[in-house]
C-alpha cells in the first residue's frame, strides 16, 4: 500500500466516523422520541386511573365526586369527554380484565383480548406500566396502547387503564423525522467534503513523494549529478529535497576525490574497520592492521594472497554489503560483515576495496536483547508478548485448518504467603521449579510462558478438549508437590482457567482473557482447581468486581454496622462478654453477615480497614456502656483480627489509639487470632502479640486440637477462643435487652 492509498484510507475513515456518528444521533434521537412518547401517555394514563378509583377532584362538597369505578354511568360520561376533549380512546378493565368503562356501550361486561401478549394481566399482577400494539379488522396496522394499573386505597392494584396513544407517538416521531433529515443532509456533506479534502491533500503529497524518491533511485544508482529542482522550504518534504541535494553534492564530491588520490595509507592503517584494497587480477594490494587481526592471518599473511582468503565460499566479490562466517588458521570462527567496491578509472575496472567488519558481538548482543524483549528474565520462559505472538499464528493456523487448540492460564495460590515468610530469593526459586515442572509436565511442542508475578499460560497446539483437560490436571498434580527452597519447605497448589476449542474465538487477546476470566473463577470456588470457561463466568466476574468496589467503599459511605454477640458464663448464664463484629448493609443485598463478605475482603485487602474499624467501634460502644450502665454491661470485648491486620506495622499503635480514644481499659479488650495465623510465621506473631500483652490486652488464640494448647504458652496467649451461643446482635439492641429484666 502506497503512501497515497494510506492516506485515501485515513480520510476514507474520518468520513466514515461521520456517517457512523450521524447513524448513532438518528439511532438516539428515535429512541428518545419513541421513549418520550411512551412516558407520556403512561403519565397520562395514571392520572386517568386516580380519577377512576378516587373520584374528580374539587367538584362535591368535600373535595371529589365518588370514585367513577363504581358508578358506570358517571365512568361512560368521562370516557365520552375524554375523546371528545382530548381525542383519547380509553378503556377501564377491573382486577378479573372484564372491561368496566369505554365509549362504545356493547364493550361494557366483556373480557378484554385485545393484548395478545397478557399485558394487562401482567401490569394488573405487577403493577408496572407496559405498551402493546392492539390490531383488528378495522386497524391492520395497529394501534399503540399504553396500559397502567388502577391502585385503590389500600395500594393493591384493582384494575387497569388502557389509553390509546397513538396519535402522540405520531407527533412526536414526526418532529423527530424532521432534526434526522437535517442531520443526514450534513452528514452527507461532510462525508463528500472530507473524502474531496482527502483527494486533494493525497494527490499532491503523492506527487511530490514521487518525485523524491525517482531522484534518490537516480543518485542511488550512481549518477551523483541529479539534482532537485526546489522553490521554497517550507514544509519537511521540500527541506527533505533540500538534505537529498546535499546528499548527492556531497556523493559526488566524495566519488571525485576518490578517483584523484591513491590510499591514504596512515588513515587506513588506523582504522578500526578492516580494509583490503585488490588489484584487477583480485589479489590482495594493501591491508591495514584491522584486517590482519580479523581473519587472523596478520597483514603479512594477507598480502599477495587471492581475496578468496577474505570472503566465506559461498560470498563473492560482486560489489555490495554481505555478511558470513569466516574461519581463522586457528580453527575459531567470527561473523564478518563484507562491503565490496569497485574501483574504476576510464570505464574500466581496475580494482576494488574490501570493508571487514567483526560483528560477532553486535550479533549476539541483537540475539542477546531480541531474547531478553521476548522471554522471562528469571524463568528463561516466553513471555507475554512472545505467547501472544504464537498464539496469534497458532490461533490463525486452527481457524484455517480446524486443528484443535488450547490455552490454560495458570496462577500460584498461597505465592505471596511464600514469598513473605520465607523471602524473595525464596519465591524466585519457586517460580524457577514450578517453571521446570510445568515444562516437564506437557508435551515437548506446547509452549509454558510466565505473564508475570506468579502467573502464567500454556499454548496447547493440536489438544482437544479432553487432552487440555488431562494436561491442565497434570499442571495442577505437578505443582501441589512441595518445593525445596533453601532447606526449607515451601508449598503452593495452583488456580487453573482452561479454555478448549480456542479457534472459535475472535483473536489471541480474547482468548487469553477467557482463560483469565476462567483462572478468577477457579480462585473464587476455592482455588487448587481447573476450570472450563463458560460465557457467564464474565457477568461473575463483572459481578465480584462491582462487590469488591461496594465494599472497598463501605466503611466511608457509613455502611459498616456493629453487632455484638453476647457470651454467657456461668450456671446463671450471666452475660460476661461479646464478642464484637461487622454487619454490612450492602444498598444492594441489604444486611450482609461477616461470614458473607469477608473472605472477600480478605482477598482484596480491605479487611484491613474493616478490622480497624471493628476496634475502633467495639471500643467506643462497650466503653461507652460500662460507664453509663456498669451493672449491666460486659465485662469484656473481643474483636477477631485478620492475618493481614496482624502482619500491619503498626497494629500495635492502632490497638493503642482505639484504648486511648474511647476510654476502654486494656484489660477488658481481648484480640482474638486463629492457630493458622499464628503458626504461619511463629517468630513475628510472637513478637507482635509480645507488643499487644504489654498494653495490657487479653490475646485469644483457637485451636483445633486439645494437644496443641501449649502453642498458647509460646506468643503469650492467655485464653483460648471458643464457641459461644448468643445472636449477633446491634449494639445499642443488645444493651436495652440486657437491662430490660434488671429494671
Amino acid at each position: 500500500m502506497n503512501v497515497r492509498q494510506k492516506l485515501l484510507g485515513g480520510y476514507l475513515v474520518v468520513a466514515l466516523m461521520v456517517a457512523a456518528t450521524a447513524l448513532i444521533a438518528w439511532y438516539t434521537d428515535q429512541t428518545s422520541a419513541r421513549r418520550a412518547a411512551t412516558i407520556e401517555a403512561a403519565q397520562v394514563a395514571r392520572g386517568i386511573g386516580k380519577d377512576i378509583v378516587f373520584g374528580l377532584p374539587g367538584t362535591v362538597e368535600g373535595g371529589s365526586q365518588p370514585p367513577l369505578y363504581y358508578s358506570p354511568a358517571a365512568l361512560r360520561q368521562y370516557l365520552t369527554r375524554l375523546r371528545e376533549t382530548q381525542h383519547r380512546n380509553v378503556i377501564a378493565i377491573d382486577y378479573g380484565k372484564y372491561v368496566i368503562g369505554d365509549t362504545n356501550p356493547a364493550n361494557v361486561g366483556v373480557v378484554y383480548r385485545h393484548d395478545t401478549g397478557g399485558e394487562v394481566a401482567r401490569t394488573i399482577r405487577d403493577g408496572r406500566s407496559r405498551v402493546f400494539v392492539e390490531k383488528s379488522a378495522e386497524h391492520p396496522q395497529g394501534i399503540k396502547q399504553v396500559v397502567v394499573p388502577m391502585i385503590g386505597r389500600n395500594g393493591d392494584a384493582i384494575g387497569a387503564v388502557i389509553v390509546e396513544y397513538t396519535p402522540l407517538y405520531q407527533q412526536m416521531m414526526s418532529g423527530a423525522r424532521d432534526a434526522q433529515t437535517v442531520l443526514f443532509s450534513t452528514a452527507a456533506i461532510a462525508f463528500v467534503v472530507v473524502l474531496l479534502v482527502g483527494w486533494v491533500l493525497a494527490t499532491s503529497l503523492t506527487r511530490r513523494i514521487t518525485k523524491l524518491t525517482t531522484a534518490v533511485g537516480v543518485i542511488g544508482a550512481g549518477d551523483y549529478t541529479h539534482r532537485l529542482p526546489i522553490t521554497t522550504d517550507s514544509d519537511e518534504i521540500a527541506r527533505l529535497a533540500l538534505a537529498v541535494n546535499a546528499m548527492a553534492e556531497q556523493l559526488d564530491r566524495s566519488a571525485r576525490e576518490i578517483l584523484a588520490k591513491e590510499y591514504t595509507d596512515s588513515i587506513l592503517a588506523n582504522a578500526g574497520e578492516g580494509i583490503c584494497g585488490l588489484d584487477a587480477g583480485g589479489r590482495i594490494a594493501f591491508a591495514n592492521a584491522a584486517a590482519g587481526r580479523i581473519t587472523g592471518l596478520g597483514v603479512a599473511g594477507l598480502l599477495r594472497r587471492d581475496a578468496t582468503v577474505l570472503l566465506p565460499e559461498s560470498l563473492g566479490l560482486e560489489p555490495g554489503t554481505t555478511e558470513g562466517r569466516l574461519q581463522r588458521p586457528d580453527g575459531s570462527t567470527v561473523r564478518v560483515e563484507y562491503t565490496v567496491s569497485e574501483i574504476e578509472k576510464a570505464g574500466r575496472r581496475i580494482g576494488a576495496v574490501i570493508v571487514l567488519r567483526d560483528v560477532s558481538r553486535q550479533r549476539a548482543l541483537e540475539y542477546d536483547l531480541r531474547h531478553q524483549a521476548l522471554h522471562d528474565a528469571l524463568t528463561g520462559l516466553p513471555n507475554r508478548k512472545l505467547l501472544l505472538s504464537r498464539l496469534a499464528e497458532a490461533h490463525r493456523r486452527a481457524r484455517a485448518g480446524g486443528a484443535p487448540l488450547a490455552v490454560l492460564y495458570l496462577d500460584l495460590d498461597g505465592f505471596k504467603r511464600v514469598n513473605d515468610t520465607l523471602g524473595h530469593d525464596a519465591g524466585d526459586l519457586l517460580l524457577q521449579a514450578a517453571a521446570q515442572r510445568l515444562t516437564g509436565a506437557l508435551r515437548a511442542g506446547d509452549t509454558v510462558a510466565r505473564l508475570g508475578g506468579d502467573e502464567f499460560a500454556v499454548l496447547l497446539d493440536d489438544a482437544d478438549p479432553a487432552t487440555a483437560e488431562r494436561l491442565a490436571q497434570a499442571c495442577r498434580d505437578t505443582l501441589a508437590q512441595p518445593f525445596a527452597l533453601h532447606n526449607r519447605e515451601g508449598r503452593v497448589s495452583v488456580s487453573i482457567g482452561v479454555v478448549p476449542d480456542a479457534a472459535r474465538y475472535a483473536d489471541a487477546d480474547e482468548v487469553l482473557r477467557n482463560a483469565d476470566v476462567a483462572m478468577y473463577a477457579a480462585k473464587g470456588q476455592g482455588k487448587n482447581r481447573w476450570l472450563l470457561f463458560e460465557d457467564r463466568m464474565h457477568e461473575q466476574l463483572v459481578c465480584r468486581l462491582d462487590q469488591e468496589s461496594r465494599l472497598r467503599a463501605a466503611a466511608h459511605r457509613g455502611e459498616l454496622l456493629l453487632h455484638l454477640q453476647p457470651v454467657t458464663g456461668g450456671p446463671d448464664g450471666r452475660l460476661a462478654g461479646v464478642e464484637a463484629m461487622a454487619c454490612w448493609q450492602d444498598p444492594e443485598q441489604g444486611l450482609r453477615t461477616p461470614g458473607s463478605f469477608r473472605p472477600l475482603a480478605e482477598q482484596t485487602g480491605t479487611i484491613v480497614e474493616i478490622d480497624r474499624w471493628v476496634l475502633r467501634e467495639a471500643c467506643q460502644a462497650v466503653g461507652q456502656w460500662q460507664i453509663e450502665d456498669p451493672a449491666t454491661a460486659p465485662a469484656w470485648v473481643a474483636v477477631t483480627l485478620s492475618a493481614a491486620s496482624l502482619a500491619e506495622a503498626d497494629l500495635t499503635d492502632q490497638v493503642a489509639h482505639a484504648l486511648t480514644a474511647t476510654g476502654l481499659a486494656a484489660g477488658n479488650l481481648v484480640l482474638q487470632l486463629t492457630e493458622t495465623m499464628v503458626t504461619r510465621d511463629l517468630a513475628r506473631a510472637t513478637a507482635r502479640l509480645g507488643e499487644l500483652r504489654e498494653l495490657g490486652v487479653r490475646i485469644a488464640i483457637g485451636v483445633t486440637e486439645a494437644a496443641r494448647l501449649d502453642l498458647l504458652t509460646l506468643p503469650g496467649g492467655d485464653l483460648a477462643q471458643g464457641y459461644h451461643l448468643g445472636q449477633p446482635t446491634p449494639a445499642a439492641a443488645l444493651r436495652t435487652r440486657i437491662a430490660a429484666p434488671a429494671a
